[in-house]
């Protein structure tokens, strides 16, 4: 379609589109009036209120990296004015779209907080491993208690990465084993040597399908943890979001994050949480926010 006959309509719907990505509601844009001159075709322009946490350059470079690949032909420009930046589009050198974009503390998204615990990263090779710790965002590892893995657990913090205490049916190291045959002393000495060999780990997590949690001495191991201050997290906290199909990963997700009543805890493969990376990058984009597990409601659990 040549560019002469492109509509302004079709460069608004683009437009809107972008806006729509940031999360931005209609009550916050307000039609008014413009006065044509001879060298533009608009009649209405736009003042758009935007939340503080969105950075209008960033915004403006998605708008023209969206609207030139939908349209080609087109050339926009922006300028600053009094705190506001007006953004202006043309065809032909003709005026297509005019939009201030106005900075504003009343407005606020709908945002949602998203923690991710990375259910397998401690059995990731090297190269998939140093993957996890140079993503930008603060994941956090489940760590079933072992001596091999104190150094391992130890070194995250450096790359802004958290780990959780895995309580389940894998724990086999001697010295922190919680075996049902064991004696009050042996429990306490396994618990003290866990708490004391991981303590930074921002929780404490237990598998309610594992032996243990259905064991006599759960009550006793939960008691003594409790006295350290430490609960023990079921998980049946956290969304498990391990699914077979990728289809049903990614609109499981989906629906997850379309609802912002609460932050949400997912146990996710650090394979699926690969998958759903384009999910989140749009997600992050309309104000959800990737957090770490320490900032999240479990922390203000007793």
């Amino acid at each position: 379609k040549p560019v002469s006959e492109l509509s302004k309509s079709q460069i608004e719907k683009v437009f809107f589109s972008v806006l729509d990505n940031y999360g931005i509601e209609k009550s916050w844009i307000i039609i008014k009036k413009h006065k044509p001159a001879d060298d533009d075709s608009v009649k209405t322009e736009y003042e758009i209120k935007l939340p503080h946490d969105i950075p209008i350059p960033v915004l403006i470079k998605d708008v023209n990296k969206i609207i030139q690949k939908e349209i080609t032909g087109l050339v926009s420009e922006e300028k600053k004015v009094n705190g506001k930046t007006e953004i202006r589009i043309y065809t032909n050198e003709i005026l297509k779209l005019k939009a201030i974009m106005l900075p504003d503390t009343s407005v606020k998204r709908n945002r949602c907080e998203l923690a991710f615990i990375i259910n397998d990263a401690f059995d990731l090779g090297s190269k998939n491993f140093n993957s996890f710790l140079s993503m930008r965002f603060p994941l956090t590892c489940a760590v079933v208690p072992s001596f091999k893995a104190i150094a391992k657990a130890d070194s995250l913090k450096q790359y802004l990465k958290e780990y959780v205490i895995l309580l389940d049916d894998d724990l086999s190291e001697s010295k922190m084993k919680l075996a049902p045959d064991f004696q009050k002393e042996m429990l306490r000495a396994s618990i003290n040597t866990i708490n004391s060999s991981f303590g930074s780990a921002s929780g404490y997590i237990v598998d309610e399908k594992s032996g243990l949690f259905r064991s006599s001495i759960y009550s006793f191991v939960q008691n003594e943890f409790k006295k350290m201050r430490i609960s023990l997290i079921p998980m049946a906290e956290f969304i498990i979001l391990n699914p077979d199909n990728e289809n049903e990963l990614h609109s499981r997700f989906r629906i997850y994050c379309e609802d912002a009543s609460k932050s949400k805890i997912f146990y996710i493969t650090y394979n699926n949480f690969l998958k759903i990376l384009p999910d989140l990058e749009s997600y992050s984009k309309k104000g959800n926010k990737v957090t770490a597990l320490s900032k999240t409601y479990l922390n203000k659990k007793e």
